[in-house]
């Protein structure tokens, strides 16, 4: 279902976004850094987002992939955080929704902390707002 959602919000057209193994130049890192936000397991969107959205390309190249035991994910609450932070990485990219919702980031910031996830990054225009500029 997440790839679903991932694929319908951004067209990335990449079958494991999630894959813990990602090779990126140094140069689009440089460019990028700024347009990352989201520091919780939707982190992966947000990165090949930015890499899109700066025009480099992105490709995928079959990995062979072993999980470890004793993973600490808990399916429903990581679940409902990713989404909540696809939907964030949505909304920074479409820049006239994201200022209109600022009001609604107290909110947001309460779910994070009841999901018991890194709350995201303010966006470059709430910089501005508080700095004055």
């Amino acid at each position: 279902m997440f790839h679903f959602i991932v694929q319908f919000f951004f067209r990335l057209n990449i079958h494991d976004t999630q894959c813990g193994a990602k090779v990126v130049k140094r140069e689009v890192i440089e460019k990028i850094h700024p347009n990352l936000r989201i520091a919780d397991m939707a982190f992966d969107i947000n990165l090949l987002v930015a890499i899109k959205h700066a025009g480099f390309r992105i490709r995928e190249v079959p990995t062979e992939w072993t999980d470890q035991a004793g993973s600490k994910v808990v399916l429903a609450r990581s679940s409902l955080t990713m989404l909540l932070s696809a939907f964030r990485v949505r909304l920074i990219y479409w820049p006239t929704i994201y200022r209109l919702l600022r009001p609604l980031r107290p909110l947001e910031g309460w779910i994070y902390t009841k999901l018991r996830a890194p709350q995201p990054l303010p966006g470059p225009d709430s910089r501005k707002s508080e700095d004055g500029r």
